[in-house]
């Protein structure tokens, strides 16, 4: 009996990985349709850069991750209701209110900006022309909270981002804030397009920083992700550039 109550214990204390069993975590995905070059959810099937990288890590770990995708504000409901184990992207600003309280371990993953896209001839000509802001259905636009709040500025959201740029070369919104990189792979992918209609104006207020992995279930698990972003640099690397991600 002594025996048996060992081995439970030895049993208990073994990852899983070195039992020969597969560590399944689920992460908290997004369900956007052209979010390339970080990730796409298309015909029931989620891809990308931040895909391809953390099955890479999961592949060096023994783990499996299972992906969940949501729309956005869900996901962020599921992650902090403990639905699922982690969340891509994340990042330690964004809906504070509803993570208050939570004890979040977060990884940097992958760079972004986000700003306003504006047709070229209104490039330069100042935030006071923004009028009407388009946004993806979910975003929050943090540079312009204090405009919008003021009422000096309106939000108009899309549920697709081809609708989005649509209304922009259509002159329905005055600029569409979005992610720059996703943009500029959106225009030199999409073949209806001979060049980019709109360009980016870096004088208008934006924000950058990180995509995070994050999670509040599983801290060691952002420890080891962290650590093999840094020892897995030569092929964290191979896979942004693959992406065309610079």
């Amino acid at each position: 009996m002594c025996r048996f109550m060992v081995l439970l214990a030895w049993f208990a204390t073994v990852p899983m990985a070195a039992l020969g069993q597969e560590q399944v975590y689920t992460i908290g995905v997004e369900d956007y349709e052209n979010f390339l070059p970080y990730s796409q959810y298309r015909n029931g099937a989620y891809s990308g850069l931040g895909r391809e990288i953390l099955d890479a890590f999961a592949k060096s770990r023994g783990y499996r991750f299972d992906y969940k995708v949501y729309p956005l504000k869900r996901r962020d409901t599921e992650f902090v209701r403990g639905t699922v184990d982690l969340a891509f992207p994340d990042n330690p600003n964004w809906v504070t209110v509803l993570k208050k309280g939570l004890k979040i371990a977060y990884a940097p993953m992958l760079e972004f900006t986000d700003g306003v896209l504006v047709l070229p001839r209104n490039k330069g000509q100042g935030v006071d022309r923004i009028r009407t802001l388009g946004i993806p259905l979910g975003f929050t636009p943090y540079p312009y909270q204090q405009l919008i709040s003021s009422g000096a500025m309106r939000l108009e959201e899309s549920n697709q981002y081809d609708r989005l740029y649509d209304k922009l070369i259509r002159g329905r919104v005055d600029g569409a804030y979005m992610n720059t990189r996703i943009a500029l792979h959106y225009w030199t992918h999409v073949e209806k397009y001979a060049e980019a209609p709109v360009v980016f104006d870096p004088d208008l207020p934006h924000a950058s920083g990180h995509w995070y992995l994050s999670s509040h279930k599983h801290p060691k698990l952002i420890d080891e992700f962290n650590a093999f972003m840094k020892s897995h640099k030569a092929l964290v690397d191979e896979l942004r550039a693959r992406y065309q991600f610079q």
